[in-house]
């Protein structure tokens, strides 16, 4: 077959889908990639933002391109991308097998109710140019089943798949609590609660392993705060091990999630979590890792009363190479 897999950015693709890439070529498929980036086959310059004019201008070049190019299947990831590939598909005879693989709807049950709307209204508008959908938590895939998202099946798997990082003996610290967090600053990640939460914690550290859109808002707070001297935010880098190493307690406050791969590599590591009780992190973890979402007061006191020992979480189910075979044969069946 000739395959297109379909991403926001090239940063994702890199980060989950090469093993799927490299796995599909050696089976005798043609396949392609679309995303805004270097690397891309077909690049795409997707703005980040979900409603955007500029993005909308994109889905006559992107049908464009599905014509010329004739592809059998489209592999969809990522929110964004989804949504204006499948927009581009609308009106269109014999268009390819679409496969949407939702990493975590922008709503949850908590959503509030003009904003779930929204996002759901754009689902069920382009159903008819969706076969197949992958979710990987149970919210979401009762989302999907519910309102019958697709003409198809919906599958709940276990993520893209995560390799093992094996936790060497824990290392005590010099007397402060080193906390951290690794992924994308932003708004839905919530990292300004974890700063914020360093004015009830002060024998306690916070590293921000990412980078992103709200980082000079956060850094601006910190030092408006006094709490400059005790966070760090690295920027980006492929180079995390030494970051979970120097960890007492991974820590998470994110507003949405699918599956978060961050969580699962702390998992594999076998650090103590805090993570806030929203989807996707509920299905990965015990609840008394979880506390609730947005309340700074549960947080500080999770973070105290967190013992300082390697965790066995049993993550064999989430890694590579448990989940890559099953995954694929959705995608090629």
């Amino acid at each position: 077959m000739k395959i297109l897999i379909v991403a926001s950015t090239m940063v994702h693709i890199n980060n989950f889908h090469i093993p799927y890439i490299e796995e599909m070529k050696k089976r005798g498929h043609t396949v392609l990639v679309m995303a805004n980036g270097e690397g891309a086959d077909f690049n795409i310059p997707f703005k980040k933002r979900t409603l955007s004019l500029k993005n909308l201008f994109l889905t006559s070049k992107i049908k464009k391109i599905i014509k010329k190019e004739r592809f059998d299947r489209i592999l969809l990831h990522t929110t964004l991308a989804a949504f204006y590939v499948r927009l581009a598909l609308k009106g269109m005879k014999n268009r390819p097998y679409v496969i949407n693989t939702v990493h975590g709807y922008l709503f949850s049950e908590n959503t509030s109710g003009l904003k779930r709307r929204v996002y759901l209204s754009c689902e069920r508008l382009l159903k008819k140019q969706t076969d197949v959908i992958l979710t990987m938590n149970q919210q979401d895939y009762k989302t999907a089943t519910e309102n019958k998202l697709c003409l198809g099946n919906v599958y709940n798997i276990n993520g893209m798949g995560i390799k093992k990082m094996p936790r060497g003996a824990y290392k005590p610290s010099d007397g402060m609590l080193r906390l951290t967090f690794v992924g994308e600053i932003s708004k839905r990640k919530n990292q300004i609660f974890l700063v914020n939460a360093l004015k009830s914690l002060p024998n306690a550290t916070l590293t921000l392993v990412g980078d992103g859109d709200e980082r000079k808002s956060i850094e601006s707070f910190a030092k408006k705060n006094g709490l400059s001297d005790r966070l760090k935010i690295t920027g980006f880098t492929s180079e995390k091990q030494a970051y979970f190493e120097n960890t007492d307690i991974y820590v998470s406050a994110s507003s949405i999630e699918g599956l978060p791969f961050n969580i699962m590599e702390a998992m594999c590591f076998g650090l103590p979590i805090v993570a806030s009780d929203i989807k996707g992190q509920n299905d990965l973890l015990p609840s008394d890792c979880l506390y609730e979402y947005g309340n700074e007061q549960a947080f500080v006191k999770a973070v105290n009363e967190k013992e300082l020992k390697a965790v066995e979480y049993g993550t064999e189910k989430y890694e590579l190479e448990s989940v890559i075979d099953y995954n694929l044969e959705i995608y090629l069946k």
